[in-house]
């Protein structure tokens, strides 16, 4: 059954009444506009009812009259916090691996290890705990061992990258009249898609194709010529906001819909 709190026009933002909501067609009747609207949009425009249009911490909307320009932080504290336990964890279990394969590389391939590199207890030495000579594996157990790691040390990147976007990432779309860009990124660093700001016929909170903290996350997608999803880092009220923005600037409506 549909609660009080659902009915919200998503056109007009006025209250729907219950009768006026028909849930067998999943649609609702506004008697302020005269607006048909599906149930998912009369519930996703409840959630606009609380966004303040004053933009949040983080946030800012630039406009120098040429050209307009939506900020909005990644960072958080809690999040950096997370990202850099998840981080130590995965990489200090993966530089146990890695040592022991760089040193391998090195000893079946240049020489005997430098006093000082930090090989594991037993290894790098004559009689050492390894099948090959100072201790190591064979040259070929020690490429497979490289090959193996390849990918546990591309996850580990990706989360120093994710704890570098934590601490200082930044996510702004720019409105240079029918040409719009969403970039991502740290400081000069980042990537950038580009939209028809002309050709805008929705702004949407979506599902990110990854998980977070077994939970969904979510993303901004702005459907145009073509979809461009976005923001999946960054907080919740924040999010909102630059969706809220957005709505308003490439559909001219706060709250509305999809069109």
């Amino acid at each position: 059954m549909t609660t009080e709190a659902s009915n919200i026009c998503p056109a007009c933002g006025a209250a729907i009444a219950i009768d006026d909501i028909n849930i067998q067609e999943g649609v609702g009747l506004c008697r302020a506009c005269g607006r048909l609207s599906r149930l998912a949009d009369m519930v996703e425009a409840c959630e606009w009812a609380g966004v303040s249009e004053e933009p949040p911490a983080g946030c800012r909307l630039d406009d120098d009259g040429a050209r307009i320009a939506v900020r909005a932080s990644a960072r958080t504290v809690g999040g950096m916090l997370g990202v850099l336990a998840i981080c130590l964890f995965w990489n200090g279990i993966v530089s146990v691996f890695l040592l022991v394969a760089i040193g391998g590389l090195y000893t079946h391939l240049v020489g005997p290890l430098p006093a000082w590199f930090p090989a594991p207890s037993g290894q790098g030495s004559p009689g050492g705990a390894g099948s090959g000579s100072n201790g190591f594996q064979t040259l070929g157990e020690t490429l497979f061992l490289c090959v193996f790691l390849t990918p546990f040390v591309l996850v580990g990147l990706a989360l120093i990258g994710g704890l570098v976007f934590a601490a200082a990432g930044e996510v702004r779309v720019q409105l240079d009249g029918a040409a719009g860009s969403v970039w991502t990124g740290v400081k000069f660093i980042g990537w950038t898609q580009r939209f028809d700001a002309s050709a805008v016929t929705r702004v949407t909170i979506g599902n990110a194709s990854w998980p977070k903290n077994d939970q969904v996350q979510k993303n901004i997608e702005i459907h145009a010529d073509r979809r461009v999803k976005f923001g999946s880092g960054l907080p919740e009220a924040r999010r909102l906001w630059m969706t809220m923005v957005l709505r308003t600037l490439l559909l001219g409506q706060r709250s509305g819909a999809a069109r």
